[in-house]
């Protein structure tokens, strides 16, 4: 009763706010210059014209470059749309084969970022791009391209070795498969072992979650040393990522693909949920003892607070545009309506809340490893995305489904225990959230809270039940 008064109160206290200060809820106009470009059109082919490198803001449509639109109020900071320019503001013709292509109104579509593309800007890109092993149909996309005049007989050499490729892909079903998949970075496969490894762990530990034990094997129940020693393959996926050095710096437009600052912030918060799934799992091995309850609690909220600062370094040495954000400048199908996107960005954004509850929590050793599940799944679904196995659809459909099914774990855990934590979790995320898009600091809402996780301790948590 005292969790459910207090989550009350919260939501009183964030409508109350919300209302005094509506002025300031209000985006202000964003101040915008027209732009002009010097590009040649005639190097520019009808198919990239029907995406041109300037985009339409929010103010009636004025026309503003891509590093003028950034967003003058917090609230605003959730509303903010992907780029859609597609073309760089430099000119990019690269020499494929003999012929010579101008990328520049497509360089920022480019699954391996515009940089590469720009390197080879007036110079040969032919082993290159051999070298990439591209699809036929990144063959056939080269005629789109082509400046040298008549291309109908220009691509000879493209056609004959797409054709050639394509036939031998055709062989086998797996061997296309492989191919797309097991890259020369990772020649052994390494980092996709663990992930089969982690994806068959996911699936047997909800299972357990949802039908049997509803901390996973982590708690007294099972073997909880081994269910344990099954986290760390998971650390290591997240890790072994950063072999993969074609992962551009900026993100690509049009489809969710991965960038650096990405991954690194996918690093950082799938090793947090690995350390404080251990952290409350040791804790119930040491036989819930005070000390071993009170440093658990403390390695929990610092990992919380350290993982949202190194997500901050992340994007201040990584990020390339100011105006862009992991989740609300994700890109996202062809025909999805401004509202379908808000739906989802909102969604996105109060998970994220949730996840880091779940880690600060040290109640459920399963939670941690629950919200895992989306954190890495959706680097596999952006890397299907690249791959060209995966439609920008498919990526968020999937990527919801796997932010939706950690709350059936919370579900259960709550009636498992009859206890209010997992509703308390909801609505204290939820205001956090609403405070956070009004423009209060991430470490003033965290701060507190980690303090006050420390402060009550153990006194209206069921860690006993696990």
């Amino acid at each position: 009763r005292v969790l459910v008064l207090f989550a009350t109160a919260l939501f009183l206290a964030t409508s109350v706010g919300a209302f005094s200060s509506g002025a300031q809820l209000l985006p202000a106009k964003v101040k915008t210059t027209p732009t002009t470009t010097t590009r040649r059109r005639s190097h520019i082919p009808s198919s990239a014209l029907l995406h041109p490198p300037l985009y339409y803001g929010n103010d009636g449509g004025s026309i503003v470059d891509r590093q003028e639109a950034a967003p003058s109020s917090p609230l605003e900071r959730f509303q903010r749309e992907a780029s859609k320019t597609r073309a760089v503001d430099k000119d990019c013709i690269i020499t494929i084969s003999g012929k010579r292509y101008n990328m520049t109104a497509w360089a920022n579509s480019h699954p391996g970022g515009s940089k590469i593309l720009l390197k080879f800007h007036d110079k040969d890109a032919t082993k290159a791009f051999e070298a990439a092993h591209h699809s036929a149909e990144a063959y056939a996309m080269l005629k789109d391209f082509c400046i040298d005049g008549d291309n109908t007989a220009s691509n000879d050499h493209q056609v004959t070795t797409a054709s050639a490729e394509t036939q031998l892909e055709k062989k086998t079903w797996r061997g296309r498969l492989r191919k797309k998949l097991f890259t020369k970075e990772d020649p052994i496969g390494v980092h996709k072992y663990l992930g089969l490894f982690c994806l068959l762990n996911f699936i047997g530990r909800y299972a357990q979650m949802y039908f049997f034990d509803p901390a996973a094997g982590l708690g007294t129940r099972g073997h909880p040393w081994f269910s344990m020693a099954c986290l760390l393959p998971h650390a290591l996926l997240s890790l072994t990522s950063l072999i993969f050095h074609t992962v551009p710096k900026e993100r690509v437009v049009g489809k969710p693909m991965i960038w650096q600052e990405y991954r690194v912030h996918n690093i950082i918060f799938g090793v947090r949920s690995v350390v404080t799934a251990l952290a409350a799992a040791l804790a119930i091995r040491f036989n819930n003892a005070p000390v071993a309850r009170n440093l658990a609690i403390t390695f929990s909220g610092a990992c919380v607070l350290l993982a949202n600062y190194g997500a901050d370094k992340a994007t201040e040495k990584l990020r390339a545009v100011e105006v862009e954000s992991t989740t609300a400048t994700m890109p996202y199908w062809d025909g999805c309506s401004i509202e379908t996107q808000k739906k989802f960005k909102d969604f996105y954004a109060y998970c994220q809340f949730m996840a880091t509850l779940a880690c600060l929590s040290c109640g459920n050793p399963a939670w941690p490893l629950a919200v895992l599940l989306a954190i890495q799944l959706a680097s596999l679904l952006m890397t299907l995305v690249r791959k060209g196995l995966l439609s920008a659809r498919g990526y968020h459909y999937g990527y919801t489904a796997s932010l939706v099914v950690p709350y059936f774990v919370g579900l259960r855990s709550m009636l498992f225990t009859q206890t209010y934590e997992f509703p308390f979790m909801l609505a204290l995320a939820y205001g956090m959230y609403q405070l956070r898009r009004r423009g209060v600091s991430k470490y003033a809402l965290w701060i507190p809270v980690v303090l006050g996780r420390l402060l009550v301790g153990d006194k209206f948590i069921s860690y006993s039940a696990w």
